[in-house]
């Protein structure tokens, strides 16, 4: 699978492998998502990577990889594998960055329901597989405001949504994507509306 990350509505290729400290002071390879403390939750995969990668890894202590498959620790647990460039491309591995607005929340779902009521907009459940959730937080015990970080499996052709609020600023209060097999469209409702892209 290719893999993505998406930020304040921005896909970009590949996924950050960063160094995660054990307890026993062992260092591997993850992809983690949300933080550390009261109120947050911080969240990651292993990471299997390959020799080139993991050489940079140990160098620099973290590496961006652009494919995975899917794998399990021996305890049964999801992990990632490095794999070279695939040539189906149905599904895509995506770490989800959502941010929250000031005093606000994030949430993540699908399209809007078919035929919706201007007045009622209701929204499908997310369409993605979750392999792992983690939660982002505001003020010391994280009661300001808190939101989701994901990483998941989505598939090809399937419209999914990032959703902020609180104080954005003038920001977008949601982003649309949809994943075409070779790249992450993602536009907010007008735009989708003026453009018809998806």
């Amino acid at each position: 699978m290719k893999t993505y990350t998406i930020e304040n509505g921005k896909p970009t290729e590949g996924i950050l492998v960063q160094a995660r400290e054990l307890s026993s002071g062992i260092k591997i390879p993850v992809v983690q998502v949300g933080e550390e403390g009261r109120g947050r939750q911080l969240s990651f995969l292993p990471v299997e990577l390959n020799t080139s990668s993991r050489a940079k890894f140990d160098a620099e202590g973290q590496v961006s990889i652009n494919h995975v498959s899917l794998g399990k620790t021996q305890k049964g647990g999801q992990k990632l594998i490095e794999a070279a460039n695939t040539l189906t491309n149905d599904k895509c591995l995506i770490t989800f960055r959502t941010s929250i607005g000031f005093r606000g929340s994030n949430s993540h779902t699908g399209d809007c329901v078919p035929d919706y009521d201007p007045d009622n907009i209701e929204f499908l459940p997310f369409p993605c597989e979750i392999l792992a959730e983690g939660r982002i937080a505001q003020g010391a015990a994280g009661y300001m405001g808190s939101g989701q970080q994901l990483i998941a499996v989505a598939e090809k052709n399937v419209v999914f949504r990032t959703r902020y609020s609180g104080r954005l600023y003038g920001a977008p209060s949601s982003h649309y994507y949809l994943y075409t097999g070779s790249q992450i469209l993602s536009a907010t409702w007008d735009e989708r509306v003026a453009s018809d892209l998806f």
